[in-house]
């Protein structure tokens, strides 16, 4: 079951907040949906503390809180020098509301009129700035905004980070507001954090691991689809991704879908249904349980946040049934995101001396035409 390969990042901590409550399984079950009358769900002074987070974007909030999370559950960022830590943040619409209350403000009253404490988040890659200075990510930072497919996204580029030396921990979260009333509202809400390392680094600190990942991210043009030859290239692409992420010899995973009714999400329908019948000797792809419904009220389409899939991999990252999880993810825009989350049942890496970093693995942000 542990697969320790060199070519994939471990996962030593996960933190997850949401309406739905703070267990990874129970969030994961919801999938991101927003839950009615859940306005009153976080209290910032008793998860965070009774001063300093008031005026905090709640984004930025729910960051922080399930970062803690994270640590309490292992995550050893600091484990490393400040200088070596670094922070991969994903949103889509964590600081939307705020940018529509700042639009508001300009036009009534004009720029002097934003308030001094809400100023300082005129841009989506601050809000991650608390988050840096609490855990001393020095070494690292970057804000991955894609719709949807941010979390897995930033899941492929924090590989490439660590493998090509730049840090040694990182520190990936995952946020979300709800969408403003004049953008359609709905929304997700909450965060989820995961502490990653390098299989090498893990093993010479002697982190407790809770699970091994890979990650791919492709682009699919949607225009591609429009003949068969895009067709076929799409086919080959989506179908050597997932290969390589289900391995020959691998036990079986359960598979977590997140696609919208696009043609590029039926393009990776499709490339998961041909992996069945199961190749011989290959791991074979089993259905995710269907979430509990909550009317479509509730499950507002297409999604643009981030936070359902990163549930998904936080809940695959600790749970503790010994199955492996292959969470997808695509776009009508063309994102497709695939994470392998393969559980690690020691309660601990064996210490051994210290490695130099991987420095082979590559990004597989492969476009199709």
């Amino acid at each position: 079951m542990t697969d320790m390969s060199e070519d994939g990042l471990v996962v030593t901590g996960a933190g997850v907040v949401t309406p739905w409550g703070d267990s990874p399984e129970v969030a994961a079950a919801a999938g991101g949906v927003p839950m009615a009358d859940a306005d009153d769900w976080f209290d910032h002074r008793e998860r965070l503390g009774p001063r300093g987070y008031k005026y905090f974007p709640a984004a930025a909030q729910y960051a922080l809180a399930a970062a803690r999370g994270a640590l309490a559950d292992g995550g050893r960022p600091d484990a490393v020098p400040a200088d070596r830590r670094g922070l991969l943040l994903a949103t889509n619409a964590g600081l939307a509301g705020l940018f529509d209350a700042m639009d508001a403000t300009v036009a009534e009253s004009g720029a002097a009129g934003i308030s001094p404490a809400s100023a300082p988040y005129f841009a989506v890659n601050v809000l991650g700035n608390r988050l840096a200075v609490e855990f001393a990510l020095n070494g690292f930072a970057l804000t991955v905004a894609t719709a949807r497919t941010a979390a897995l996204d930033a899941l492929s580029t924090a590989a490439l980070v660590l493998a090509s030396g730049r840090a040694d921990a990182l520190v990936l979260a995952a946020t979300e507001e709800p969408v403003p009333d004049g953008r359609g509202g709905g929304g997700e809400q909450g965060a989820a954090v995961l502490t990653l390392e390098t299989p090498a680094g893990a093993r010479a600190r002697g982190s407790a691991v809770r699970a091994t990942v890979r990650a791919r991210s492709l682009f699919v043009p949607p225009a591609a689809l429009a003949n068969q030859a895009g067709r076929t290239r799409a086919a080959r692409a989506l179908t050597t991704a997932l290969a390589e992420l289900t391995a020959p010899g691998d036990r079986p995973v359960t598979l977590h879908l997140d696609l919208d009714g696009s043609q590029v999400a039926e393009a990776v329908a499709s490339a998961v249904v041909s992996r069945r019948p199961v190749p011989p000797g290959d791991a074979p792809l089993t259905d995710t349980p269907e979430h509990p419904r909550r009317g479509p009220a509730a499950d507002p389409a297409p999604r643009t946040g981030c936070l359902g899939p990163a549930l998904a991999v936080a809940h695959a990252v600790t749970t503790r049934d010994g199955v492996g999880r292959l969470v997808v993810c695509a776009t009508g825009a063309g994102h497709v995101a695939l994470v392998r989350v393969s559980p690690v049942t020691a309660p601990s890496v064996p210490p051994a001396s210290v490695e130099p970093p991987h420095r082979t693995q590559e990004s597989e942000h492969a476009e199709v035409a």
